[in-house]
């Protein structure tokens, strides 16, 4: 399958280079299946006769040309209104979906680690503290008075 269509490739820059009249790289390539060679004329001023047909080592579904049959392919199907309605699809979910959905879920999420919680209730602490005249600020966070410590037994 890949064989002849690098065989069917290689002819064809071959023969597109000598209608251009530019002189093309020597090209030898062997296929591995049917060892069939592959090789552009010996002599510089002629041209080999064209093919009637075009030969193919494997013909295969997959080596047809899409565009061929439907030049505004996407690539999602053969059909060109299943590959339409594939593209629809995908584009639709891609970007209304995900991009604008996902960016409603992202700004609409909860406070993370409550950042603004403790901004709020920071300011209502100063606010408190300032009303009742104590300091905004004090160097123990917790009452000393309070606090429990062990008795040494020494």
């Amino acid at each position: 399958m890949a064989a002849g269509l690098l065989g069917l490739c290689s002819r064809r820059l071959l023969a597109a280079a000598a209608r251009q009249g530019r002189p093309a790289a020597r090209v030898r390539w062997e296929s591995s299946s049917s060892r069939a060679v592959i090789a552009p004329s010996s002599v510089v001023g002629k041209r080999a006769p064209e093919p009637s047909m075009r030969w193919q080592e494997d013909p295969d579904v997959e080596d047809e040309n899409l565009y061929e049959k439907n030049p505004d392919s996407h690539g999602y199907d053969k059909d060109p209104v299943v590959d339409m309605w594939n593209m629809r699809v995908v584009f639709f979910f891609g970007f209304s979906i995900v991009l604008v959905l996902g960016s409603t879920f992202v700004a609409y999420l909860p406070d993370y680690r409550m950042q603004e919680w403790a901004r709020r209730e920071a300011e209502r602490l100063v606010k408190y503290r300032e009303a009742n005249g104590l300091p905004i600020m004090e160097s123990n966070c917790f009452d000393p008075s309070k606090i429990q410590l062990l008795e040494d037994e020494d």
